[in-house]
């Protein structure tokens, strides 16, 4: 065999070898992408359907179960419904950050005035006798929610989260960070804000709920490790809530904002900058560390999907 052939016979080994090589390198990328796209999350963050601040979150898993954060106001209500109605009628997973009327007066007109199945509530509740004493007037909302938790059809389905407890739906897993926190009486509802991690392949979301300055520092001290995120909820619907430190540590690049058009400008009535709530200051903070997109309910009803 001839020096040229030898030669040409290697070209052409060589041409085979990285061919599949590339081969192998393309259908890994498609099965990866087929993998990811069957794990993923569709999330859904809630507009108002009133004037006032609300925060809810619809999420469907990749079979097609459902988990709410939250929920709204009453006011809020027939659209979480809709909601549930337009994906299987039913509930599988239900998380209660804190007992405010605008994260629970969805959940409470729900299991008073409905039949809509609901298979797991989770909570992290301090007592009657605490919220009365802390509450700043407003314990008689979570007085409501515990007396709704109390019907029959849900009342045995009602679990209280413990720190570090991992949840899993389906293809979602769930980790607490942040439980109430009853030591602390200064904010004191909101202070006891359930904290929630949730990750999908290889994204994830943290739920702050209202967690406040000092509910916030807290989780800095004791789950500094576990707060980095790829999406983060905003804390008290942008205003008077956790401190700048906390977002910079879980760095997001994308904010769901749970956040009304007045609040979102600081608008008390008189046009933009007329209020003295803080939404512009943690806009600021957020645009500083990075964050590339804002999703706010002023928008309405506003679906994402997670791979």
């Amino acid at each position: 065999m001839s020096s040229q052939n030898t030669k040409n016979n290697k070209r052409k080994k060589i041409i085979v070898i990285i061919s599949c090589i590339i081969l192998i390198i393309i259908v890994s990328i498609l099965l990866m992408s087929y993998i990811r796209y069957n794990n993923r999350l569709e999330l859904t963050q809630l507009g108002n359907m009133t004037t006032r601040q609300m925060m809810g979150y619809f999420l469907k898993t990749k079979d097609n179960k459902n988990i709410i954060i939250d929920g709204g106001t009453t006011g809020d209500s027939q659209n979480l419904i809709d909601y549930i109605n337009q994906n299987g009628g039913e509930v599988d997973t239900w998380f209660i950050t804190h007992p405010h009327e605008d994260h629970v007066g969805a959940i409470i007109e729900i299991l008073n005035n409905t039949q809509i199945p609901i298979h797991n509530i989770y909570v992290t509740l301090n007592t009657p006798e605490w919220y009365e004493k802390f509450g700043d007037g407003r314990g008689n909302e979570a007085q409501e929610l515990m007396q709704a938790l109390e019907v029959d059809r849900v009342k045995e389905k009602v679990t209280e989260v413990e720190l570090g407890q991992e949840i899993q739906v389906d293809n979602i897993t769930f980790k607490i960070l942040g439980v109430k926190n009853p030591e602390i009486t200064e904010n004191a509802m909101n202070n006891s804000s359930m904290v929630i991690k949730c990750m999908v392949n290889n994204k994830s979301i943290i739920f702050l709920g209202d967690t406040g300055q000092e509910s916030g520092e807290k989780l800095l001290k004791n789950q500094r490790e576990q707060l980095k995120a790829d999406y983060v909820q905003v804390a008290h619907h942008g205003q008077a809530g956790a401190g700048e430190e906390l977002y910079k540590t879980i760095s997001p690049k994308v904010a769901m904002w749970p956040t009304p058009d007045w609040l979102w400008n600081n608008d008390s009535g008189q046009g933009e900058d007329s209020g003295t709530w803080k939404t512009k200051e943690t806009r600021a903070w957020l645009e500083n560390i990075g964050v590339k997109e804002n999703i706010i309910e002023k928008d309405g009803n506003i679906t994402i999907k997670i791979y």
